[in-house]
């Protein structure tokens, strides 16, 4: 492990990972965007520490179990009876043509009920958290409300870098709030389809908008915007998570330039960027958001990397070496009463 720190707030939820394609167990893993990019960062060597607001519930003890056997800090995450432990059913399918495709559910397929939605954290609670932060190399939040916010100008004045990667706008206000605190932000072209209208200037250092198999376009510094190819990978099983990869990737790669990102220059940037998505491509051809965890490790992924776009064929060969039959680590019992 390096003695990189990464502190987060957002979506921690438990995924239930069902493949339609194949006759597979239902697999079940810690979620959501902050949880998955803090695992992420862990399994590249670094000290997560997701802050979150979870309850006492099964699927709270699920999600802590996977994050502990990542080897993600859990010390900041509360388990309260006015907390709540999302669960988010992610469905793999396969479209008129034969691609997967995926889809995410938030009720109960045998019930009929909704899930339990995001709560987050009580900004009440940011008092007492600050004490306990530990002095962050990143700050990462997906979810826009006052306490991640504020944790954001905490970790700020402490010398993190700050990652904001939001679904929506939601509040302009507090949007606006978040743009000036933020070092980076990272929407999809799907969810904020007119980021650039909106925002033409801003005091943002890097500005990342994904365009999902259309690779993804940046602004450095208010420079103009440039277009980043995607990496295209024969195989594609599961296309959920590659966001998530590609922000992990980016955090690790700026981590390792050894300078502030203001500092960089657009080869560097797009060095960063790269790395990034050449994760999320080869997590694609795993099932899970973050599939392909339980196959190789740290190091094989590095050389994954390092011929993925140079020696294809060495590239299809290895892949083809490292993935093995799905794994299953369904508990059974606590799917029985939702799907």
């Amino acid at each position: 492990m390096n003695n990189n720190v990464c502190v987060g707030t957002g979506l921690v939820a438990l995924d239930i990972i069902l493949n339609d394609n194949k006759k597979t167990e239902p697999l079940i893993t810690a979620g959501g965007s902050c949880g998955n990019v803090l695992t992420i960062l862990s399994f590249l060597g670094w000290n997560s520490y997701p802050i979150a607001r979870l309850d006492e519930s099964e699927a709270t003890q699920l999600i802590l179990e996977d994050l502990a056997k990542n080897n993600v800090n859990t010390s900041l995450i509360s388990k309260k009876e006015d907390g709540s432990a999302p669960i988010i059913i992610h469905r793999i399918l396969t479209d008129r043509n034969g691609n997967p495709k995926h889809r995410f559910e938030f009720r109960s397929p045998k019930t009929g009920k909704w899930f339990p939605n995001f709560k987050p954290v009580l900004n009440k609670s940011v008092n007492d958290l600050e004490p306990r932060l530990p002095s962050a190399d990143f700050y990462y939040f997906d979810r826009l409300n006052r306490s991640s916010i504020e944790l954001a100008k905490i970790n700020k004045k402490n010398g993190a870098t700050i990652f904001f990667e939001p679904s929506s706008i939601g509040n302009e206000k507090m949007f606006a709030e978040a743009l000036a605190i933020s070092d980076i932000i990272k929407v999809s072209n799907e969810r904020i389809s007119d980021y650039k209208d909106k925002f033409q200037k801003t005091n943002i250092t890097l500005e990342i908008i994904t365009l999902g198999e259309e690779g993804l376009d940046y602004r450095f510094k208010n420079g103009k915007w440039i277009h980043s190819e995607p990496i295209n990978i024969d195989g594609l099983i599961d296309s959920a998570g590659a966001g998530d990869w590609c922000s992990a990737g980016i955090i690790e790669k700026l981590s390792g330039m050894e300078k502030s990102i203001d500092k960089l220059n657009y080869d560097e940037i797009s060095c960063c960027l790269n790395y990034g998505q050449k994760l999320g491509a080869i997590n694609c051809l795993y099932v899970g958001a973050r599939g392909l965890m339980d196959y190789i490790d740290e190091k094989e992924l590095d050389k994954l990397t390092d011929i993925l776009g140079k020696e294809s064929e060495l590239f299809i060969d290895y892949t083809k070496s490292v993935i093995a039959k799905e794994k299953s680590n369904t508990n059974q019992e606590f799917l029985k009463e939702l799907v």
